[in-house]
C-alpha cells in the first residue's frame, strides 16, 4: 500500500495486527531507503521490531560493497543488535526482540535528517506498557541529502513454504502524518492498493481497503474478490491533529560526526565517593610526575560545602578514603580546582582554590600530603575560581589563571547590572602560584554569557584556546584564541554544536589528538544533560569542525546536573576522567572515574555495534 503524501522529515504512523502467523512482516513505514516494523519469526514468541536502510549501490552481497558506500550506524540502542543485511539488496538492520501482541495498536516514528550528501534515518518505537519512546537506532546513508519520499506499508509473507500463503495475515494501519522540512504537518487520507508481484505470493487471496478510521490489508486464506491492484483507497474519518508527544523526537538532531555510548561499560567505570543522601560534585583531578598518583578534591555539597580530598596511586583503579584536610577546607563556599605549579627555581607545589568573595587559595609543597589554610588572594572573588591555570611559555614560575563572574561576587559589594553581564576575567602569577595579579577583564557582554574557561594550548605551543560555556542558552559554546601568552585575545566565536556544553577540560593522547570532557548542553543533542567527551584535533578547534566523534562516558538521571570534569593522561595513553552525576535514578550524585584509551575507542567506532568509521582530518 503506497502512501500519497508530500516529502517530509517525519513519518508518524500507527499499526495494529489482527491476525498473524510463523513468518509474517508487518511493516508500518517504508520509504525509497528502508522500511520499519515488526515480525514474527518462527512462533508467537519469537518477534522483533526491524529497521533496515539500504547502501546506496546495486547488488545483494554486503561483503561486496565498498566501506565508504556502507550504512553508517550512528546510533544504537545497547539491546539491540545491529548487523548488515544482503539478498533483497544490502544496507543496515537493526533488530529488537520484542513481544508485540496481536490486537494491540503500536506507534511508529521515522525522522530523517539530511547532512551533505548524506541522510541521518532514526527509528522510534513506542512501548505502550512502558509509556516510552525507544529510540532504536539511527542509519546515515548516502542519498545525495533527500528528506524522506516514496512512503508505503505491507504484509510480508517471508517464509514462502507454499503452505505459507494461505495462512491469514491481517493488519490495520491509521492516523499517518508526514511532517515537511518546513514543519507542516500533512494528515494521510489517500493509499494506492498494491502487490509485489512475486513467484511465491498470490495476487487471489489478497484485500485490502478502509475500516472505521484505519485502511487495511489482508493476505491469506481462501481466493476471494479484491479491489483492482492500482486502485486508491480514501479514509474521510483520519484524525485532525498529529499526536502532541512528537515535538521532542523532532527536537534531537543527529551529528556529523559519529556518537558511540560508553554508558553501559561499567568495567571502565570506579566509583570515586557515594554517600546514601549526601550531595557529592565538581570534582577536580592532578596528576603527578609519577604518572600514576592522581589528586582528586570535590565538595560536600552543590558547589559550597566542605572540600573532600582522595588520592589514587595506581591511575585512577582504586581510591583512597577520605583524608584529612585543614579545618578551614570545611568554609569553602565554591566548586575547587587543584593544580600543579612550579617555580622559576624548579620548586614543585599544588595550589587549591575556592571561590567566590574573596577568592581563597592553599598551598601544598609535599605532593599533597600536607595543606595549608585557605587564605584570601585579594580583595576580589568569582564564580569557580580558577577553571584554568596554565603555564606561560619562556617563562618559568608565570601562570595565567581564567574565571568568571556576573558582578555579584568580584568585589565586597555586588555590582549587579541589568541586564546582567557576565564578565571573563584572567590574573597572572610570577613566583610559581604563591602570589596572584588582580585581575582583569578580557570579555564581558548581557547578549551572551561567557564564562568557565577551559584552556588548552596548541601542540605548537604557539597558541591558547580558551573553550567557553555560554550561559544564557541562546548560542552554541564559544571559543577565544591569543597568540601572544594571553597579552590579547580574538574575539569570540561559536564552536561547533559537537563541542557545545558546559565546563570543557582536555587533555593531548599520546598520538595528538585531543580529548575534551564536558557536560552536553547542545541543543536537539541526544545524549543532551549527559556527560560526554569530543574526540578531534587542535585543527579542528581552530578551523570550527565537527571533530572524529563523540563519547556518552555516563548517562546522567536528572535534569543536565553533572559532569565537572578532571581529566588526566597517564604515559601509556590511558584517559582517566572523573566527575560527579546523577548515575541513578532518584539517588545523590557521586563521583564516578571512566577509564579508556583512544584506540579502544577507535576499534569500537570501527568494529562495534556502531559500525561506524572514524573521520580522517590528518
Amino acid at each position: 500500500m503506497g502512501w500519497q503524501a508530500p516529502e517530509g522529515r517525519g513519518f508518524y504512523l500507527e499499526l495494529t495486527v489482527r491476525q498473524s502467523t510463523a513468518g509474517s512482516y508487518f511493516m508500518a513505514c517504508g520509504w525509497n531507503t528502508g522500511y520499519f516494523g515488526i515480525q514474527e519469526l518462527n512462533s508467537p514468541t519469537n518477534k522483533v521490531v526491524l529497521f533496515s536502510v539500504w547502501d546506496p549501490t546495486r547488488g545483494n552481497d554486503p561483503n561486496a560493497v565498498p566501506e565508504e558506500q556502507r550504512v553508517q550506524v550512528w546510533h544504537s540502542d545497547p539491546d539491540v543488535r545491529i548487523r548488515r543485511f544482503g539478498g533483497e539488496g544490502t544496507g543496515g538492520q537493526c533488530m529488537w526482540r520484542y513481544r508485540w501482541q496481536v490486537g494491540q495498536t503500536y506507534r511508529f516514528f521515522l525522522r530523517a535528517d539530511p547532512s551533505g550528501d548524506r541522510t541521518a534515518y532514526s527509528a522510534y518505537f513506542w512501548i505502550p506498557e512502558e509509556n516510552r519512546w525507544k529510540h532504536l537506532a539511527t542509519f546515515r546513508t548516502r542519498t545525495g541529502g533527500q528528506w524522506l519520499r516514496g512512503y508505503y506499508s505491507f504484509i510480508e509473507d517471508f517464509r514462502r513454504d507454499r503452505r505459507s500463503v494461505r495462512d491469514v495475515r491481517r493488519a490495520e494501519f491509521g492516523n499517518a502524518w508526514i511532517i515537511d522540512p518546513q514543519g507542516r504537518w500533512h494528515r494521510v487520507t489517500r493509499a494506492r492498493f498494491t502487490a509485489s508481484g512475486a513467484s511465491w505470493e498470490s495476487r487471489d487471496n489478497i484485500d485490502g481497503g478502509v475500516t472505521g478510521d484505519r485502511f487495511f490489508l489482508e493476505t491469506g486464506g481462501e481466493d476471494r474478490p479484491h479491489p483492482a491492484l492500482r486502485s486508491f483507497f480514501e479514509q474521510p474519518n483520519a484524525p485532525e491533529q498529529p499526536p502532541k508527544d512528537l515535538g521532542p523526537l523532532l527536537a534531537v538532531r543527529p551529528f556529523d560526526i559519529p556518537l558511540l555510548d560508553l554508558a553501559p561499560r561499567r568495567d571502565l567505570q570506579v566509583v570515586v565517593d557515594r554517600e546514601p543522601g549526601q550531595y557529592l560534585g565538581h570534582p577536580s583531578t592532578c596528576l603527578l610526575e609519577d604518572g600514576r598518583t592522581i589528586l582528586c578534591v570535590y565538595p560536600k555539597g552543590h558547589g559550597r560545602g566542605a572540600i573532600v580530598y582522595k588520592r589514587s596511586e595506581d591511575g585512577g583503579l582504586t581510591w583512597s578514603e577520605r583524608l584529612p584536610t585543614p579545618p578551614s577546607w570545611a568554609t569553602s563556599k565554591e566548586t575547587p580546582t587543584i593544580h600543579r605549579v612550579v617555580d622559576a627555581h624548579g620548586k614543585r607545589r599544588l595550589i587549591l582554590w575556592s571561590g567566590l568573595y574573596p577568592a581563597r587559595l592553599a598551598v601544598s609543597e609535599d605532593d599533597g600530603r600536607t595543606w595549608s589554610e585557605l587564605r584570601p588572594v585579594g580583595d576580589w572573588g568569582g564564580i569557580v575560581v580558577m577553571g584554568s591555570v596554565v603555564p606561560l611559555r619562556d617563562r618559568p614560575g608565570h601562570y595565567l589563571a581564567m574565571f568568571h563572574d556576573d558582578g555579584r561576587f568580584f568585589q565586597a559589594e555586588p555590582q549587579v547590572q541589568n541586564p546582567r553581564v557576565m564578565t571573563l576575567y584572567q590574573t597572572f602569577s610570577e613566583d610559581g602560584g604563591l602570589t596572584w595579579s588582580r585581575p582583569e577583564a578580557i570579555f564581558a557582554s548581557s547578549e551572551v554569557h561567557l564564562c568557565e574557561p577551559g584552556v588548552i594550548r596548541s601542540p605548537d605551543g604557539s597558541t591558547l584556546a580558551a573553550l567557553l560555556r555560554e550561559n544564557r542558552r541562546v548560542r552554541l559554546s564559544h571559543v577565544i584564541f591569543s597568540r601572544d601568552e594571553a597579552r590579547t585575545w580574538s574575539a569570540p566565536r561559536e564552536l561547533p554544536r559537537e563541542l557545545t556544553g558546559d565546563r570543557h577540560t582536555g587533555v593531548y593522547a599520546p598520538d595528538g589528538r585531543l580529548f575534551i570532557s564536558f557536560r552536553d548542553m547542545a541543543p536537539g543533542s541526544p545524549t543532551w544533560g549527559d556527560w560526554v567527551g569530543w574526540v578531534g584535533t587542535w585543527e579542528d578547534l581552530v578551523e570550527g569542525r565537527p571533530g572524529q566523534y563523540r563519547v556518552r562516558l555516563m548517562d546522567n538521571r536528572h535534569r543536565s546536573d553533572c559532569a565537572y570534569p578532571g581529566v588526566v593522561c597517564l604515559p601509556d595513553g590511558t584517559i582517566v576522567t572523573t566527575t560527579y552525576g546523577h548515575w541513578v535514578e532518584g539517588e545523590s550524585p557521586f563521583i564516578v572515574t571512566v577509564r579508556f584509551r583512544l584506540e579502544e575507542l577507535d576499534r569500537l567506532a570501527r568494529n562495534g555495534p556502531w559500525g561506524v568509521q572514524p573521520a580522517d582530518h590528518s
